[in-house]
């Protein structure tokens, strides 16, 4: 697991060697079985927050990709597919005759 931010980084996995890096403090790498027991199980519990910080990141990306998925197929918040009949029902029509020719079916 690696972990940056702008000014620290921190690289460990459990069983490997762990390096830490800081602008200020410099570059310490240690071997996994030169540490302590306690140390250990301070670096486990915080890969595990590591762990449930990443899950919760992705919920939230998730979610926002959800809504842009539903958000997707609409323009300027109007459903694009959704289509009004009025102007296509005959008692609606104006009543004028568009058509330039005499109708064919008529004669």
């Amino acid at each position: 697991m690696i972990i940056k931010t702008e000014d620290f980084e921190l690289e460990m996995s459990t069983g490997t060697d762990v390096y830490f890096a800081s602008k200020t403090l410099g570059q310490n790498f240690k071997k996994w079985d030169d540490l302590e027991d306690n140390e250990k199980l301070r670096l486990e519990i915080i890969q595990k927050k590591v762990e449930r910080l990443i899950l919760e990141s992705k919920e939230i990306l998730s979610a926002k990709e959800i809504t842009d998925n539903l958000n997707r197929d609409r323009r300027s918040g109007t459903e694009r597919r959704q289509l009004s009949y009025d102007f296509h029902i005959p008692e609606r029509r104006s009543g004028k005759d568009l058509r330039s020719r005499l109708d064919r079916r008529r004669k």
